[in-house]
């Protein structure tokens, strides 16, 4: 393009200059009135045919502004950025690497905007010019306008609302998972989506008003024998607990809307409830585990979603494996019939489409179930409120493992976070087991490290979702 506009030029230029001259030489020979009126036409018509030339070259040079900002753009969309400014470094970068200009002439305006999945983009040089200036020549422009590749978005973020996370540390973690919701789930939700589930824990998972779907409807009244209990469950459970003190018809303890472990051969599978229910929970007292805000299901809805997360509360005891298998759950096509059809997860396999599980955790897994109930060899607890029974899937972090193997191979993307873990090592064995690779593990220290680590993992996600 420079060389092509400089050969023209000179051309025109050379041409220019030598009919001048060949006028100057007419109007001398005063003998020749013929010879004056052509150099007299001549003179007027040099810079109208030097104007077309102008317009020739602007008109190519137009063009190949347009393909080079067209370029750019594209060059742009393809890129991870999340933000206008990163967009717009990308861009006019690109812009000035394809686009070279003849010697005098520049690039006045180059704007890269993210609007929504599009990136749109003006620019401007300064005009072409060999004729005299007669007219006022305005500078050359381009737009161009590019939709982004994208991904539809399902994340489960999985929290850990226990009593060890009380004070501080519990508000760092509303802070940092607010910020992450504003991150994750896009204001524009056409033609792609972005949506995300909240999923409380701490000794069980309160799951609310689906309690019945998935554990099933309790039976009236009590277990008939102590120590045993059933699928679907009874409404009180009566059995021999682990100080040895024998539990009655009188004194036996209620089921609440928590729920636990799933056991059997699907314990480690995300089949729908109707085919496996998920384990049930007992307490003396249902005000302990149902103080665990309910879940929320994928949800486009940034306010509900950071109610939910302000209205936790730190209480309990530690049982990250189920917390971890309801993020799975929020995200399977499986339990898709459960849910409003706005918080329906899609297929596995749909094109254009990323399922993410967030785990979060400040401690040790250290409660685990049999029958509905606390195990006795689980460590969170010590006040006698355990079944005489070890737990039926064993410890809480194996568990945590296989279930993580499971959904990792489903496609879900697990990330994991350890928060001021004090290097407690079977934690961070977990966190690193878990997460789809180490990229994909935080272990902050302080409660400005679990920001930044939210923060960094929402950046992650949406540059994840807008990869081709």
């Amino acid at each position: 393009m420079d060389t092509n506009s400089n050969q023209i030029r000179g051309r025109f230029a050379r041409f220019g200059a030598a009919m001048i001259g060949f006028a100057r030489r007419m109007t001398r020979d005063e003998g020749g009135a013929s010879a004056v009126f052509f150099a007299v036409a001549l003179l007027m018509l040099t810079p109208m045919t030097l104007g077309l030339v102008d317009v020739y070259i602007s008109t190519t040079q137009r063009g190949q502004l347009q393909d080079a900002l067209d370029t750019a753009t594209l060059y742009a969309a393809r890129s991870s950025a999340t933000t206008t400014a990163e967009i717009d470094t990308i861009g006019d970068a690109a812009l000035r690497a394809n686009l070279v200009l003849p010697e005098g002439e520049s690039i006045v305006e180059s704007n890269f905007v993210l609007d929504g999945i599009k990136v749109v983009s003006t620019a401007a040089v300064t005009p072409p010019g060999i004729s005299p200036q007669i007219w006022n020549q305005q500078n050359l422009r381009a737009t161009s306008e590019v939709v982004r590749n994208s991904n539809h978005v399902e994340v489960a973020l999985v929290l850990d609302t226990t009593g060890s996370m009380s004070g501080q540390k519990l508000t760092d973690m509303k802070t940092a998972a607010k910020e992450l919701v504003d991150i994750v789930v896009q204001d524009i939700q056409t033609p792609y989506y972005s949506k995300m589930a909240i999923v409380p824990y701490s000794m069980a998972v309160n799951v609310g008003s689906y309690a019945n779907a998935v554990r099933g409807t309790p039976k009236s009244g009590t277990n008939p024998t102590g120590g045993t209990n059933t699928s679907p469950p009874y409404s009180k459970f009566k059995f021999t607990k682990n100080d040895g003190t024998v539990l009655t018809n009188t004194n036996a303890w209620p089921i609440n809307t928590c729920v636990s472990e799933r056991t059997g051969a699907n314990a480690y599978t995300d089949v729908a409830p109707a085919t496996a229910l998920v384990g049930h929970n007992y307490q003396a007292s249902t005000s302990t585990c149902t103080a665990v805000s309910a879940i929320e299901p994928l949800s486009t809805n940034k306010t509900t979603l950071k109610n939910k997360i302000n209205g936790f509360t730190a209480t309990g005891v530690t049982a990250g494996h189920i917390g971890l298998a309801w993020g799975w759950y929020m995200v399977s096509p499986n339990f898709a019939s459960l849910w409003p059809t706005a918080s329906r997860p899609a297929a596995y396999g749909t094109d254009d489409l990323l399922k993410v599980v967030i785990l979060m955790t400040d401690g040790e897994f250290n409660t685990q179930y049999c029958k509905g109930v606390v195990s006795r060899d689980s460590s969170g607890t010590t006040n006698g409120e355990e079944i005489n029974c070890n737990a039926t899937n064993g410890s809480a972090f194996t568990q945590a493992k296989t279930l993580c193997t499971n959904m990792k191979a489903q496609g879900v993307i697990v990330y994991t976070v350890g928060f001021a873990l004090g290097g407690n090592p079977s934690a961070v064995d977990v966190m690193n087991s878990c997460a789809t690779d180490a990229k994909h593990v935080y272990l902050p220290g302080s409660g400005a490290a679990l920001k930044d680590a939210f923060r960094a993992i929402g950046q992650d996600i949406n540059s994840l979702r807008l990869a081709k």
